[in-house]
């Protein structure tokens, strides 16, 4: 053994003397960096959380606003509609005592009607919740209300806040010569109010603690919302002392969209604030988890740095340790993933929710004026033109629930992906002219002048779906006709268009003189169920499917739709569509069908199968009306047994529901055909169904059946769809 040098040894030990200090110095050093460039790293990624919650926010609450706003309006309008049409009825009755009064609040279902003279003073009133002229005089007899009376022209709605938070929706009209005010009250109670107005709370419902932070939005200095406590039985929000102390030191110590940190009660907190609108949002979460995300990468550091400096006996252990910590870092993000998709779903839930409840509404309203109706008809069952007006509305509150309930179908099914196009060789020249012929007859009752401005077409034959064709079309024609004044006009006009990678494309131009779209509205054109708040004298409001509808059928048929609208002006609506040219001579010839003679359906022999006593009952006074020799059976196994025990030819047609109980009338008509006598194919078989895709008319043919009529048929269906039979069989 070779002894070293005393002053080699010291060397090498004062070079480690100072060598020492250096590399801790430096490790400190990588740490401190390290730990500032992560601290930095995890704030923004909070702050970024944080600004995501304040525009969403900001977003949503216009959107619950707008929802609110408009549903005050609507009961502000209805209330008014209602004062009107008493008012009318006290001016041809001229009765106003109390009586008669509680009568028509009963019939138009309002909490209560006042009568006063010109001056605000009682006359006669009727209430049926104690919320009447006492309650509400303060309020009759301000300027706006009494101006009401000196012009008759002039009315005036409001919503009142009472001290126990109800409200009462008040619409005021003049009497008949300015002798009064008449005053229609819908009280509802807070409980009622809340149900029905969209809230803040409602938006943070998606928003966990342990992910987003704790959240407080404020109004005013009071907190309306929070994910950080449940409201109180009041509704209200007390939020903890050390979040309100939290909420305070941000408010004092913090920048507007900056992430800084605060201390309560010795915890420390990453928190910071921003403004949606008129409310703050507080947004703040526990510091621990961010501080243990930068201890994790300043120990990272270390690690790395002492394997580097440590043998290479440590590498594996230094690899192993950054293996660890790449999945630390992807459970996050996996785990923000799974918020968002939680989140995403919830919104999607929301949206359903919001759905079925337009829905409902839309239902009612029809059925109510259906009711309605039906009751008005039984109290005046002496008055033949009273009864007669009656059922002229039930027959169009029925058309409208009819409406509803076809779109609903269609926008489900579109959105579903469940509508196929059958494209077929069509003549484009004569398919709009029967678009235009629908447009005349819808438009007669209206004044409305169709101008169908049919330009020469270089390719007039082509493959397309002649039925979604026809019902974009309309659709799109069909409002403008219902949106029109009387008097004025819609034109239709088709023209070619520079091709698309030799694909002809058809421009089709609906353009209209009527009352046009608001710019605030045409940005919710294409949103279900929305609707444009001014009103044509005669047209109903419609469903708001129909834009949607056409929209989305536009888009499978691979084209594109855009609009011009002024309000007052009018609106012009432009589709350009690609249609894959074809011959001439593969357009099928059409056969002409003459009108038929409704006289050859007496004598005809009927076999009517339906399990429904009413439909049953409808059809069987159609029948016998027309001259028809009918035969009722209720369900599909009792059709077989009748027609297979029936003398050859004893039957001229069957009428065949679909949905029955047992045998359904698809399975009743192959056993039909399947019968060995000669009538059994032969003998024609109507499907008369609520059954009206067509999905469900191919399988009624492919069940053997000759034709199929959707319900609700109307008795001219009927009687048509039997002549006819009766003619071929002539």
């Amino acid at each position: 053994m070779i002894d070293m040098p005393d002053h080699v040894a010291g060397e090498r030990g004062n070079r480690a003397v100072w060598r020492l200090p250096l590399i801790v110095l430096l490790g400190i050093a990588l740490s401190v960096v390290a730990g500032m460039m992560s601290y930095g790293y995890t704030t923004a990624q909070a702050e970024q959380r944080f600004a995501d919650v304040v525009d969403y926010v900001a977003t949503q609450s216009l959107s619950y606003e707008a929802f609110n706003n408009a549903y005050v309006t609507k009961n502000l309008i209805r209330v008014m509609e209602i004062a009107g049409e008493v008012a009318r009825t006290i001016e041809r009755d001229g009765s106003v005592d109390n009586a008669t009064l509680k009568q028509y609040a009963d019939q138009f279902n309002v909490s209560a009607l006042i009568v006063t003279d010109a001056s605000g003073n009682l006359v006669s009133e009727s209430s049926t919740d104690g919320v009447g002229y006492e309650s509400l005089a303060a309020y009759l007899k301000e300027a706006p209300v009494l101006e009401v009376a000196s012009h008759p022209l002039k009315s005036y709605t409001a919503r009142i806040t009472l001290a126990d938070d109800s409200v009462a929706d008040i619409g005021c009209v003049t009497r008949q010569g300015g002798e009064g005010i008449v005053i229609a009250v819908r009280h509802q109670s807070a409980k009622a109010v809340a149900s029905n107005t969209l809230k803040l709370q409602s938006l943070l419902d998606g928003y966990e603690t342990i992910d987003s932070g704790n959240i407080v939005i404020e109004n005013d200095a009071k907190v309306v919302a929070t994910n950080a406590v449940k409201p109180t039985t009041s509704g209200a929000f007390v939020l903890p002392a050390t979040d309100a102390t939290i909420v305070d030191s941000i408010k004092e110590r913090c920048l507007a969209g900056r992430v800084s940190l605060v201390n309560a009660n010795g915890e420390w907190y990453l928190g910071t604030f921003g403004k949606a609108r008129q409310f703050y949002v507080y947004t703040y979460t526990s510091a621990r988890r961010y501080f243990e995300t930068v201890a994790v990468v300043v120990a990272s550091v270390l690690v790395l740095y002492g394997g580097a400096i440590a043998a290479t006996a440590l590498a594996h252990r230094h690899a192993e340790r950054q293996r660890l910590t790449d999945l630390l870092l992807q459970e996050r993000d996996y785990g923000d993933k799974l918020a968002k998709a939680a989140r995403e779903a919830s919104s999607a839930n929301s949206a359903k929710t919001e759905f079925l409840r337009r829905m409902s509404h839309d239902l009612r309203t029809p059925i109510n004026g259906i009711r309605g109706m039906v009751e008005v008809g039984d109290a005046n069952a002496d008055d033949l033109q009273k009864q007669t007006e009656c059922r002229s509305k039930i027959w169009t509150a029925s058309g409208l629930l009819l409406d509803l309930a076809n779109e609903a179908l269609d926008m489900s099914r579109l959105e579903s992906g469940q509508v196929d196009l059958d494209l077929v060789p069509t003549n484009l020249v004569v398919l709009n002219r029967e678009v235009c012929d629908i447009l005349e007859r819808q438009a007669e009752e209206r004044l409305v002048t169709i101008i169908c401005d049919q330009q020469t077409l270089d390719h007039p034959y082509a493959r397309v779906s002649v039925t979604h064709l026809k019902r974009l079309l309309v659709n799109i024609a069909g409002n403008a006709v219902k949106y029109s004044r009387r008097g004025g006009y819609v034109r239709l006009a088709c023209r070619e268009v520079e091709p698309v990678d030799g694909v002809p494309i058809y421009e089709y131009t609906i353009a209209d003189n009527g009352i046009g779209m608001s710019e605030q509205f045409q940005q919710h054109l294409y949103e279900p169920f929305s609707r444009e708040e001014q009103r044509v004298e005669g047209a109903s409001s419609g469903t708001g499917l129909g834009a949607p509808i056409a929209k989305q059928l536009v888009e499978l048929m691979g084209g594109s739709m855009s609009f011009t609208s002024t309000l007052g002006q009018g609106t012009t609506f432009t589709i350009r569509l690609p249609f894959e040219q074809c011959k001439r001579s593969e357009i099928p010839q059409a056969v002409r069908v003459d009108a038929v003679d409704v006289d050859a359906v007496r004598g005809l022999r009927v076999l009517l199968v339906e399990d429904n006593e009413l439909n049953a009952e409808i059809a069987q006074f159609t029948l016998d009306r027309a001259g028809a020799i009918v035969t009722h059976v209720k369900d599909g196994e009792s059709a077989v047994e009748t027609f297979a025990a029936s003398a050859p030819h004893e039957y001229d047609v069957v009428l065949m529901d679909i949905m029955m109980p047992g045998i359904d009338g698809l399975e009743a008509t192959r056993q039909i055909r399947a019968l060995e006598r000669e009538d059994a194919a032969t003998t024609p078989i109507i499907a008369v169904s609520a059954n009206a895709f067509a999905e469900d008319r191919r399988l009624s043919r492919e069940a053997g059946m000759d034709a199929h009529l959707s319900k609700p048929v109307s008795s001219r269906e009927l009687v048509e769809a039997l002549a006819h039979i009766a003619a071929d069989a002539s």
